[in-house]
């Protein structure tokens, strides 16, 4: 297990600003002793002061990941007309979502806490959603025609990350000085809302104040993006500044999400983000988010509260904070 001090940082990093550390996760994922109590110590590190952390060595073949990749550009050459016959079921989270659809509430820079100003721009993007039970849609009517080999492709990808994200449960419950199986129970649903996102930024040129996808933070437990050979990615840095987020192919990007914070009472960082594509080629992204089962009870960590730090977060479900994460920082404009 180890950390790598290779600056994985961003162009124009002041001394203030924090670095996305790199870390190994292979001797974990291996049985290594000692591995797991090392990684939960770098977790911990990287969620508490900037939120994101690469991992190498995670396992899912790149052979996968460049298949996916290559799906994600077949399905978005689609014509308008094939995409649209798959169009997002809202109450699902699954299918396609058009350009100019997406729009996310504005947040205070100061504050870093929504904002009661009007939704941003129309996000220039275009996605497919793949929640996990479109896996099992046994007529395939939720999956584009004329594409062999696509849905494939897109369950073992999703079946991979589901596996992997499982598997890193222990480093999260460890960070937090919990039982390694603390999280285990809470996953294991068939009725969960884990997705995967296809995503399509194009290289056209952004309005002022217009976004690929607007400064948001994700609603999940984690996160995990397979890195695209396009950079575009940008991180709302602990120190007040905007900071891009390198491009490291082969790595997947992990960042806590809202549930995850809010679990832990605010120790550890869910950081806003944002996409800007100003590559001049066209940018895919594949992220990953982890959720747990609906009926759920996100509630403060006994490890996360003492007198000093007293539950900052009422007790929720899973399932009634992400129908209010969404209404709350999402609007969808019908085309």
């Amino acid at each position: 297990m180890s950390i790598s001090s290779e600056y994985a940082g961003h162009g124009g990093v002041g001394r203030s600003q924090q670095e996305i550390p790199v870390v190994d996760v292979g001797p974990f994922l291996s049985g290594v002793a000692g591995a797991l109590d090392d990684l939960g110590q770098h977790v911990r590190r990287a969620f508490e002061t900037i939120g994101f952390l690469y991992i190498t060595n995670h396992g899912v073949p790149q052979e996968l990941i460049d298949r996916v990749f290559r799906e994600n550009v077949r399905f978005h050459a689609l014509p308008d007309t094939e995409k649209t016959k798959v169009f997002l079921d809202p109450k699902a989270i699954g299918g396609y979502l058009p350009f100019g659809v997406q729009r996310i509430r504005t947040f205070d820079p100061t504050t870093g806490e929504a904002s009661t100003r009007a939704f941003a721009k129309p996000d220039v993007g275009e996605a497919f959603f793949i929640p996990r039970e479109l896996r099992h849609d046994a007529d395939g009517e939720k999956w584009p025609r004329h594409l062999p080999g696509f849905r494939e492709t897109l369950v073992e990808y999703f079946d991979a990350l589901e596996t992997l994200s499982s598997r890193l449960l222990p480093a999260i419950a460890t960070a937090l000085g919990l039982p390694a199986d603390f999280f285990a129970s809470y996953f294991d649903s068939e009725q969960s809302n884990t997705q995967l996102r296809l995503s399509h930024y194009p290289a056209t040129p952004l309005e002022d104040d217009q976004y690929n996808t607007a400064p948001h933070c994700d609603g999940d437990f984690f996160t995990l993006l397979a890195q695209s050979v396009v950079p575009g990615l940008q991180l709302f840095d602990p120190s007040g500044e905007w900071v891009s987020a390198p491009a490291r192919p082969g790595d997947l990007l992990m960042n806590c999400g809202e549930m995850l914070r809010i679990w832990s009472n605010d120790r550890l960082l869910s950081t806003r983000h944002r996409v800007i594509n100003s590559s001049g080629v066209d940018r895919y992204a594949i992220p990953f988010f982890y959720y747990p089962a609906p009926d759920t009870l996100i509630q403060c960590l006994e490890t996360c509260r003492d007198t000093e730090h007293p539950p900052r977060h009422e007790p929720i479900a899973v399932g009634a904070y992400s129908e209010w994460f969404f209404k709350e920082n999402f609007a969808l404009e019908a085309k």
